[in-house]
């Protein structure tokens, strides 16, 4: 017999020898009738047969519930994960009581598992390598350790505190105080904490301890740092708000226009060449707009490209000076190029380049004075070495900063508006002018130089005009 239907056979017939063994007395009884002549052969063995059918057919269900409890038994003691506990008819009490006298003993066991990891969480060198910062709190809600993580954020004296006087007017403190009380087991809540004008978005994860530790803590509180994800999420709802509004304000005029063309002024063909260059402008906006919209989002996705072309700056430079002198006319200003240092060639790609010099090239040109001279400089710095791991041993590598610097003779930019200058859709305030433009340019700039591991510098003064300065590192 092959293993598969011997692995069959038991699963149909699982009972069958047991039946058997309960049904022998019955046999045994009817077979000292047939003996002694007080029962003829044919109705006691009919007889017999219809006790075990009989047997076997009622004692199956309960045989099957067996071996549900005996594959459920296995699979835990085998360390299975996500076993489901069988059902089972309620009338097997005997199983019931079985499953519950396991389910006791597996619940005892992860409580001493917990306790052992407490215990193991207490140890100094493993709480001072968690990434995540981690306190304990005692009954009083006092504060008894802090790993390393928790010490940076919290500050080092925040040992010995009370919870309330770390984290004041949260919602923290009151849920730490429902575990403490034994009301639940686990709690979980998002909160803040200011440390230097700085705000901390943490998400709280709170466990009563299975037993009390060596320091007296009964709960422990894991602080995950999501700042970044709040701020990202923050940033994204603004993106979305300012791009549809972005798009909404030309979308409504053109529908306007659109539908005064269409109605009152279907046949005046001067309300027509007066609308029609309006109209042209604002699709021409919507169509740098999106143009932007999808630069950013390629260059976002586009992270990992190899960086594989070898980039003159001067020859670009020149490129894109040449480019932008006829607008430059028609603002009424120079563009001087001052190569005072000859950079080596830097790995990239052109395309890259190209839009951060015109983005800024052509800001200077539309912010600028009238008759006044946009001079972009090309120079090297000298910058700190920079300390890289190579085969396992630590390597200085000299560093160069290659500058490029755009500067203007203009309005000067306001010092609070400088951090914002890179924030997407912001734009400086200029009293009675409308200057064209999506927002979006240094935006692009400051992305693609954070690739590159560049920077941009700003200074802007009333006396010496604004100057933007790309600084991208070259090692030597």
């Amino acid at each position: 017999m092959t293993k598969k239907n011997k692995n069959m056979k038991e699963s149909i017939f699982p009972s069958f020898d047991r039946v058997l063994l309960f049904t022998f007395p019955m046999g045994v009884s009817l077979l000292l009738l047939v003996i002694f002549g007080e029962l003829n052969f044919i109705p006691a063995l009919f007889g017999f047969l219809l006790t075990f059918l009989l047997t076997f057919f009622l004692a199956r269900p309960f045989f099957k519930e067996l071996e549900k409890l005996v594959l459920y038994l296995k699979s835990e003691a085998a360390g299975i994960e996500n076993t489901e506990t069988p059902r089972f008819m309620k009338r097997r009490k005997e199983i019931f009581k079985i499953v519950e006298s396991f389910n006791q003993i597996k619940m005892s066991w992860l409580v001493k598992n917990k306790l052992l990891e407490a215990q193991t969480l207490s140890d100094g060198a493993i709480l001072e390598n968690l990434p995540d910062a981690l306190i304990m709190i005692n009954q009083d809600g006092i504060i008894v350790s802090a790993n390393l993580a928790a010490r940076q954020l919290l500050g080092g004296g925040v040992i010995f505190k009370k919870i309330d006087d770390v984290f004041t007017n949260t919602l923290l403190p009151s849920k730490i105080s429902i575990i403490l009380s034994q009301q639940k087991e686990q709690e979980s809540v998002e909160t803040v904490f200011k440390k230097n004008r700085k705000t901390f978005y943490l998400k709280a994860l709170i466990e009563k301890l299975p037993n009390m530790t060596k320091n007296g803590a009964i709960a422990v509180v894991v602080l995950q740092d999501i700042t970044a994800f709040k701020v990202f999420e923050k940033s994204q709802t603004a993106f979305f708000a300012n791009a549809s509004h972005e798009l909404k304000t030309p979308l409504s005029v053109l529908s306007g226009f659109i539908e005064t063309l269409q109605g009152p002024a279907k046949n005046d063909e001067t309300a027509r060449e007066q609308f029609l260059p309006i109209m042209a402008e604002h699709t021409q906006h919507m169509t740098e707009l999106v143009q932007d919209l999808l630069a950013l989002s390629r260059i976002q996705l586009n992270d990992d490209r190899p960086k594989d072309e070898n980039i003159l700056i001067s020859e670009l430079l020149k490129s894109v000076i040449q480019g932008l002198q006829t607008k430059a006319n028609d603002y009424q200003k120079k563009i001087k190029l001052n190569i005072i240092h000859e950079t080596p060639p830097l790995k990239g790609h052109s395309s890259d380049f190209l839009r951060i010099f015109q983005n800024l090239i052509d800001n200077a040109i539309k912010y600028g004075r009238k008759r006044s001279t946009i001079t972009v400089s090309t120079f090297l710095e000298k910058g700190e070495p920079l300390i890289q791991e190579i085969d396992g041993k630590s390597v200085s590598m000299p560093i160069q900063w290659l500058k490029v610097s755009v500067h203007n003779m203009g309005n000067p930019i306001k010092e609070d508006d400088i951090p914002r200058l890179c924030e997407r859709f912001f734009r400086i305030e200029q009293k009675g002018k409308s200057i064209p433009g999506t927002g979006l340019g240094l935006a692009i700039t400051s992305e693609i130089l954070h690739q590159y591991d560049g920077k941009l510098e700003v200074v802007s003064s009333a006396n010496q005009g604004t100057t933007f300065t790309v600084v991208l590192p070259i090692t030597i």
